[in-house]
């Protein structure tokens, strides 16, 4: 299971292969694109134009392997991690989902800190949404650089 999804159609007069996929609603011929799945490119990969591009890393977007992610935070103390900014990025959920909102970036960012669950959050500057992101998976590069990421990282 990839997260994506197909229709099938049964054609009972088929010799073989009675089984055909007619749809599949992430794909590269379709309006909705493979970086939409959640799994394209592993726990923290960033997704453009259907391929996997980078590893965002606080020293920066570092070229893509399947070992992207962010580095673990060992406790949920406001001391102990620091937010990583990324723009121009969107969660795979912003574009299903509202957000919490409209509401200012200060209290979308108290809202992550003090949930221990809570790995990051994104925000749109234009229309001050907020979604709070318990797990990261593909990023996608988006034409707007206001759209913005902000992950947990350890603060050392």
């Amino acid at each position: 299971m990839d997260g994506n999804l197909r229709i099938h159609t049964y054609e009972d007069n088929a010799d073989s292969d009675a089984w055909e996929v007619t749809y599949t609603l992430f794909s590269r011929d379709s309006i909705e694109t493979e970086c939409q799945l959640p799994e394209r490119c592993g726990s923290f990969g960033l997704c453009q134009d259907n391929q996997c591009v980078a590893c965002p890393s606080p020293k920066g977007l570092l070229g893509w392997s399947k070992n992207c992610g962010p580095a673990k935070i060992s406790s949920c103390g406001v001391k102990d991690f620091k937010y990583y900014k990324l723009g121009g990025v969107d969660h795979f959920m912003s574009k299903y989902t509202r957000g919490n909102g409209p509401m200012k970036q200060d209290a979308c960012s108290s809202k992550c800190t003090k949930d221990c669950k809570c790995l990051g959050y994104f925000y749109h500057t234009q229309s001050s949404r907020c979604w709070i992101a318990y797990d990261l998976k593909t990023l996608t590069k988006a034409n707007n650089s206001t759209h913005l990421a902000f992950i947990k990282v350890p603060n050392k």
